[in-house]
């Protein structure tokens, strides 16, 4: 008990998670570590099997009975047919899937729990430790003014760090390929890292939606579905075979030097468990897969569309000017008032150029997890130190007529993406 105590207490929820990351690597496990816990309980510490012997067998004799029964395999006969005469007959209606139901559900829950290994491993690998950064912003969130200010300085001072880190081209380290693959020079490491998670997460549920299906001996991927239509109107297992309740057992016994062979009929009271419980399974790993996939979609398009990341940024550095307005201080008044042109300009560059994605999915992560507040203040900390930094370098390199076009056509085509939009300005 207490190894399975540290099995569940080692399963907990993350905070470097996202949309159904957590559907994933932490619902699934302890559900299906919960039903294999329980099948286990009912396998091994009550009564699995019981069987109708003939009335010669003495309490020993049906103990034996029932426990090699358990142990081989059990054939399902519908009730009005005859029992086939041929050994191969049998063999070929064998169950062979309720005495190893616990074991199997384990594995299941075990591989549901890797994809968040891989993750963790190699997310720590990129120079940002996102659990550290998002447990300082949830220190902000509760904090006053002055502590709060600390934290957030800390956060941005670990993002500016970040940003203008640049990994080593001569590097050649095991690592170092491996962060080159997944763009690490680029900004780009912990979201293809993430990304490739997500993929994983895809591949388990489908995998193991098929190996259960192979596993129960279902040649039919709809088999959920008609146990479900079943159960609601009232088929009874008897016509579907499915889950039978009722089995058939055939051993062989030495007496005096001779083989008898006898036939019993059991039942199998773990079925009944077997069935609601892999008819769950069933829809669980569809749903999970078909969430996982749409979200994973959903997550692809928000970071890598331009204009999905000037709306993320957008609406804390709204928040800030909002909460500006509210509380004017005197030094407001100094600040550089920009054209309409200009900031767009600037937006353009601070979203688009000076965010790497790796950055954008910390702050998705640090908003999942804290909330608008904290975001507002680490973006708004950044923007303002942006405009005091580049604001003039930017602009220049802009407007000055130096023949790098390729530069100013792409801000120019920023500034047409911006004013596509009302309230961006």
């Amino acid at each position: 008990m207490n190894m399975l105590g540290s099995m569940f207490s080692t399963v907990k929820p993350r905070l470097d998670d996202l949309g159904t990351d957590r559907l994933n690597y932490y619902y699934s496990t302890l559900i299906i570590m919960g039903m294999s816990l329980t099948i286990t309980a009912r396998q091994y510490v009550g009564s699995p099997l019981q069987c109708w012997v003939p009335a010669q067998f003495t309490k020993a004799w049906e103990q034996y009975a029932e426990d090699y029964c358990f142990v081989y395999n059990t054939y399902w006969v519908k009730p009005n047919d005859k029992v086939p005469t041929t050994i191969e007959e049998r063999v070929s209606q064998q169950l062979i899937y309720y005495q190893w139901a616990p074991f199997i559900m384990a594995i299941e829950a075990a591989f549901f729990y890797l994809p968040v290994i891989f993750w963790s491993m190699l997310s720590t690998k990129s120079g940002i430790n996102i659990i550290k950064l998002v447990e300082t912003a949830q220190k902000a969130e509760g904090a006053e003014s002055e502590d709060r200010k600390k934290q957030i300085d800390i956060i941005c001072r670990h993002i500016s760090n970040n940003l203008r880190k640049r990994r080593n081209e001569e590097e050649t380290t095991k690592m170092a390929k491996i962060q080159r693959i997944f763009g690490m020079q680029h900004g780009k490491f912990i979201t293809n890292v993430y990304l490739v998670t997500k993929f994983i997460y895809m591949l388990n549920s489908f995998l193991q939606f098929y190996s259960t299906n192979k596993f129960l001996g279902q040649n039919d991927p709809y088999w959920g579905m008609r146990i479900l239509d079943d159960i609601l109107h009232g088929t009874d297992w008897e016509h579907s075979g499915n889950f039978p309740r009722i089995a058939m057992c055939d051993f062989q016994v030495r007496v005096l030097g001779n083989l008898q062979r006898h036939s019993i009929q059991c039942v199998l009271t773990l079925n009944m468990f077997n069935e609601k419980i892999f008819l769950f399974l069933y829809i669980w790993f569809l749903l999970v897969f078909f969430v996982t996939l749409f979200d994973s979609i959903f997550l692809i398009y928000n970071m890598f569309s331009s204009h999905k990341i000037v709306e993320f940024l957008q609406q804390f550095l709204d928040n800030q000017e909002a909460d500006e307005n509210e509380e004017k201080k005197p030094d407001d008044e100094k600040k550089k008032v920009y054209r309409k042109e200009q900031h767009a300009i600037l937006l353009s560059e601070f979203c688009l150029h000076k965010f790497t994605p790796d950055i954008i999915i910390l702050l998705k992560m640090i908003n999942n997890h804290t909330g608008d507040i904290v975001c507002t203040e680490i973006v708004g900390r950044m923007w303002n130190d942006f405009l005091k930094r580049d604001a003039k370098l930017v602009l220049q390199k802009f407007v000055d007529n130096d023949p790098n076009m390729e530069t100013k056509s792409s801000s120019l085509k920023s500034v047409q993406l911006f004013e596509e939009h009302k309230g961006l300005i």
